[in-house]
């Protein structure tokens, strides 16, 4: 009696947990990583300063957006956009525009663009952390 219990809480964990796993994995339409190549990791204020321009232009309040990291050994890590905040036409203005930035010339890194991209925060380093950015 005790073993089959036993067996079913084990078997519910499973199921539980397996799901979690198909769950945690999220497409986004867009996903700008930032990456090292050798002392650390762009700044990102060239991407806040066009996010703060964008927002203003188009009357929005917020837009949101989950960070992803340490990713490696030098800070790197990624911003995943969901852009629900944004109607379809202003999404593809967004992504279309953002892709434009450059960094600055006393920056060392670079970032990249991904459109819907998948996350999978199980194939991501054990380290590495998610929390919701606001801008």
């Amino acid at each position: 009696m005790k073993f089959s219990i036993a067996l079913t809480s084990i078997l519910i964990h499973a199921c539980f947990f397996s799901m979690a796993q198909t769950e945690a994995r999220k497409t986004f339409p867009l996903v700008v990583s930032f990456n090292s190549q050798c002392c650390g990791v762009p700044s990102d204020s060239s991407i806040r300063k066009f996010i703060t321009m964008f927002k203003k232009r188009y009357k929005i309040r917020k837009i949101s957006a989950y960070e992803f990291g340490p990713l490696g050994r030098e800070g790197e890590y990624c911003l995943a956009f969901n852009l629900k905040e944004l109607n379809k036409k202003q999404r593809v203005v967004f992504i279309s525009k953002i892709k434009r930035i450059k960094i600055f010339p006393t920056d060392r890194g670079t970032f990249s663009f991904d459109e819907n991209y998948e996350i999978d925060p199980a194939s991501l380093p054990k380290r590495a952390l998610k929390k919701e950015v606001l801008f």
